[in-house]
């Protein structure tokens, strides 16, 4: 009770801080709810997870409806997490890479059916770190779209299916997530353009959306305020420090600057009608049993009504409330989520530097929005079959 308590004292204290709020915030589904209510409901979840620190911001239309920050950003220091600290984005780098290269599409830099190995300047096997894919004929029919839906048929990590980096899949035939793709397109997008991959995001996103506290390399700016990520026990084991930009996952930033992108991608701004039909569209359907863990490679075998698939970039799943896409990001002390409802102008972005926070996602995103249908136990966060922190929460009156 005594932690709940110092939660919403920090609350009032950063809301003095941040741009005026909405008192109620309205709900996918039910009626509004008050910001007291949803920050002691929030606080009541994140101190029976044990969760370090997280970060919450709603977006309800084209305003943030609710924004709130609970626990440390180090627990060393015991300092509160605020609105301008930098946190690990991990895997939300994915949809602003992606992004990225659309514009380069706009720009006629790229095409998205063009084989990626036409982008190169010399033979996969000049580059050191690709050179494994020479043995493989299957790289020369890899495409950009390919890379961007994660149907490249690259594994996530390449030192899992073997000592080398190889195609698992025939290229444009299967859904396998994979790092190895992010990284290989942001390594072409360098190339090609002769760019790092730090100047092609100030220049397509950060710097037009205002986005001064994210990076895709650590900057010295964000030195006195950033988190620090830490692990089931609660231990603090450091934070991202990242001196070279890797497409699938060096990005940090804010809730607040992540907003502005979402916001940006929802308003439809910056591309093409005709992309952002193919960013948002379904480029391949998602038929495996779980996204990451042992199930990853296992087909499921009932029909599938949320209609699992992925655009250039962004997961989509059918909700109750209209075709949604999400995104979430993990790393080793770091979990995020970010889930929206286009129909509905209605997104949640989650900010956590625990590895306690997936197992109280469900309940957080229930608390945000009343959703129950976002791709938690499909995205690895709980199984419902062994999970003992989904039960349902309160928000109180």
């Amino acid at each position: 009770m005594l932690k709940t308590m110092l939660h919403l004292l920090l609350g009032c204290l950063f809301s003095a801080t941040a741009l005026a709020q909405p008192t109620t915030i309205r709900h996918l589904k039910g009626p509004p709810i008050t910001a007291d209510a949803l920050t002691a409901g929030l606080a009541r979840v994140f101190d029976s997870a044990h969760v370090a620190g997280l970060s919450v911001l709603v977006l309800a239309g084209s305003e943030v409806a609710y924004e709130h920050y609970f626990g440390t950003k180090d627990s060393r220091t015991h300092q509160p997490l605020d609105a301008e600290t930098i946190s690990y984005a991990a895997s939300l780098t994915k949809p602003v890479t992606a992004y990225i290269f659309l514009r380069l599409v706009e720009q006629h830099v790229f095409a998205l059916d063009t084989p990626v190995y036409r982008y190169l300047r010399h033979p996969i096997a000049d580059y050191p770190k690709w050179q494994d894919l020479a043995r493989d004929p299957a790289f020369r029919r890899i495409t950009p779209r390919m890379l961007l839906s994660h149907s490249s048929g690259l594994p996530v990590l390449r030192d899992m299916y073997g000592p080398r980096l190889a195609t698992i899949a025939p290229p444009g035939t299967q859904f396998f997530y994979s790092n190895e793709g992010f990284n290989l397109l942001g390594a072409v997008m360098e190339e090609r353009t002769g760019l790092p991959l730090q100047t092609l995001a100030e220049r397509e996103v950060f710097g037009p959306l205002h986005m001064n506290h994210t990076g895709f390399v650590w900057q010295a700016r964000f030195a006195g305020n950033h988190a620090v990520g830490h692990d089931a026990a609660g231990t603090a084991i450091g934070y991202q420090l990242r001196i070279s930009a890797r497409g699938a996952g060096s990005m940090v930033t804010t809730p607040r600057d992540y907003a502005a992108f979402v916001q940006h991608v929802m308003a439809r701004q910056g591309l093409s009608r005709k992309l952002y039909r193919q960013y948002f569209g379904r480029q391949i359907s998602v038929t495996s049993q779980r996204g990451w863990g042992p199930r990853r490679d296992s087909l499921a075998r009932q029909p599938d009504p949320q209609r699992k698939a992925w655009g250039l970039g962004w997961g989509l799943f059918r909700s109750p409330y209209g075709p949604a896409f999400w995104h979430g990001g993990h790393a080793t002390g770091w979990q995020n989520l970010c889930v929206c409802y286009p129909r509905q102008k209605y997104t949640i972005i989650l900010l956590s530097n625990s590895d306690n926070f997936e197992r109280a996602a469900d309940r957080v995103l229930r608390l945000c929005s009343g959703d129950t249908a976002a791709l938690l136990e499909w995205s690895s966060f709980y199984d419902a079959a062994t999970a003992t922190d989904s039960a349902p929460v309160s928000i109180g009156k």
